[in-house]
């Protein structure tokens, strides 16, 4: 891959450093994660598999199974405003990773005198307001009850010796996504679908740099998309804090689209 810089949300990436820049500010990328970067930037919108992102960084070498989402978490940590809410780096369930487009600019022709290019930007701005607030509106009449699943804690490390934190994390996990006010069952979904949005929150026990973290994903239980992820880093003893500090963040939507939001938005 050639060397060049690509802009990812505020940050300039340069692969031949290999730092983020965004001012003033710079940030150094390790090896493998520069490389997942630079692949990603090099197919931009399109999805890139956890089997190239190995065969092109780690040389197609055997790699543990938690290998890539690892770096793909230090990636979102160094360029995500909110890395358990990603808007760059994107997961495609069951397929792999895309890195979002960059949104294109609204042009307005410079051949237009200043006060009538001022007075569209204001007429836009104003129509945009109106749109989602009026968006807003059909959101709220389409809303569906969220009932969520807990699942116990996995120990992905390979370790046996962390199998009691696993289980001791499962109840923090638990209590976590009390918060969210909706109703939680421990355990796994069972049963067909019913009138409620069922998400399950999936926690992994993962090695990072030799130290415990946890990775949560929320997944959308009929569908299989992930509404949200997060991690929670070690050592051991801060496990249990930082997993209720990460899960206070939890965002499951409560709104989902209806078949019939274009009728609640006909009189635009």
């Amino acid at each position: 891959m050639t060397a060049q810089q690509f802009l990812i949300g505020r940050w300039h990436f340069d692969p031949s450093s290999p730092l983020l820049r965004a001012g003033n500010e710079e940030r150094r990328l390790e090896e493998r994660a520069a490389r997942t970067l630079e692949l990603l930037c090099s197919r931009r919108g399109d999805v890139v598999s956890k089997q190239d992102l190995i065969a092109s960084v780690w040389g197609g070498r055997s790699v543990s199974p938690n290998s890539v989402a690892v770096v793909i978490s230090d990636l979102r940590r160094a360029i995500e405003d909110d890395p358990s809410a990603p808007a760059h780096i994107l997961t495609v369930n069951k397929r792999g990773y895309r890195l979002a487009m960059p949104p294109e600019p609204a042009s307005v022709p410079s051949a237009l005198p200043r006060r009538v290019r001022h007075s569209m930007l204001a007429g836009a701005a104003a129509a945009g307001l109106c749109f989602v607030a009026l968006a807003g509106v059909a959101h709220l009449r389409a809303t569906t009850p969220v009932e969520v699943f807990a699942e116990p804690v996995v120990n992905d490390t390979g370790r046996r010796d962390l199998d009691a934190v696993s289980r001791a994390l499962t109840p923090v996990v638990v209590d976590g996504a009390i918060r969210i006010g909706s109703p939680v069952t421990p355990g796994k979904p069972t049963g067909p679908a019913t009138a409620r949005r069922r998400i399950a929150l999936r926690s992994r026990l993962i090695l990072w740099n030799g130290a415990p973290e946890l990775a949560i994903t929320a997944i959308e239980v009929d569908t299989g998309k992930a509404v949200w992820s997060g991690f929670a880093a070690g050592p051991i003893e801060a496990l249990a804090r930082n997993t209720t500090q990460r899960l206070a963040t939890l965002e499951v939507p409560l709104e989902r689209e209806s078949r019939s939001r274009s009728t609640s938005l006909s009189f635009l």
